[in-house]
């Protein structure tokens, strides 16, 4: 029954902007971890209200994981518009839009530890001396290639679900990025579950993140490129980032954290590493 009135309920919301003239933008969730990436999809779209014309924003009352929610995409029919980690995978079945949100700071790690493992990862200098430890991750994020890689021993687990693990003893690294990991640490009250930040290593890999498009949608990803690419020049992509990441960055203290770089085996040959304007460097 919920799958039948979600559905009548996405065919109405279709029809409706149909009625009105508007493009519609079927986007992902609304979660407050995503406010950054919506902040953004929603300028940009403003921007490109003279060429494109107006919109409308919705997305699915229920929650998707992400190997879901991308799977979901491709038809464009409840979604057609997802972000997530690039891959020559993802960029084959959907379209990317090759700006980096937030910069590519999720590509700098920090982790959650339990309380009292803090001596065992400050002696840590190479990927060699990680393998000793176990990593945790979410089904189907695409920085799991890397860390398999690496050598590495990965735990999955959905993402909530992660952090009763972490405390539990499962595994003992949390990867989390540095726009992430202090926010959900406040969130989801960690110190009393035994959990703290680790404090000495920045693991580091190129891990663009962008918003992809539904096949179906291609008009919406002109748009988006178009309004990103205002954004960008205009200054008002870096004052969102800032707004959003600038404490974050400020107390993770990265000048004082070993970086240990691992490689990103998935990253597409056309991922544009050189555009100084798109790369948050320390």
């Amino acid at each position: 029954m919920r799958a039948v009135m979600l559905w009548l309920w996405m065919g109405l919301f279709s029809w409706q902007a149909a009625a009105e003239g508007l493009m519609e933008v079927r986007y992902i969730s609304d979660a407050p971890r995503y406010q950054e990436y919506i902040e953004l999809l929603r300028m940009a779209l403003d921007k490109t209200v003279p060429e494109y014309g107006p919109y409308a924003m919705r997305h699915p009352a229920e929650e998707m994981n992400e190997p879901r929610f991308m799977a979901e995409a491709v038809s464009g029919q409840r979604v057609n518009l997802v972000w997530g980690a690039t891959s020559e995978e993802r960029e084959r079945k959907l379209i990317p839009i090759r700006i980096p949100l937030g910069k590519g700071l999720l590509g700098y790690r920090v982790g959650l530890i339990r309380a009292g493992d803090q001596a065992r990862f400050s002696g840590v200098r190479t990927v060699d001396d990680l393998k000793e430890f176990s990593f945790g991750l979410g089904p189907g994020w695409g920085d799991i290639p890397i860390y398999r890689h690496a050598g590495l021993t990965i735990w999955i687990d959905p993402y909530e679900k992660l952090f009763k693990m972490l405390a539990a003893g499962r595994f003992d690294f949390y990867s989390r990025g540095v726009n992430e990991v202090f926010t959900e640490y406040q969130a989801f009250q960690l110190a009393k579950q035994g959990i703290v930040i680790e404090q000495d290593l920045l693991l580091y890999y190129p891990y663009p993140f962008y918003f992809f498009v539904s096949p179906s949608s291609p008009r919406l990803a002109s748009r988006l490129t178009a309004g990103l690419e205002r954004m960008l020049n205009d200054g008002s992509f870096d004052a969102i980032f800032w707004r959003y990441n600038r404490s974050s960055i400020e107390q993770a203290g990265l000048a004082r954290r070993r970086i240990v770089r691992l490689v990103n085996p998935a990253l597409p040959a056309h991922t544009p590493l050189g555009d100084r304007r798109l790369w948050f460097v320390p």
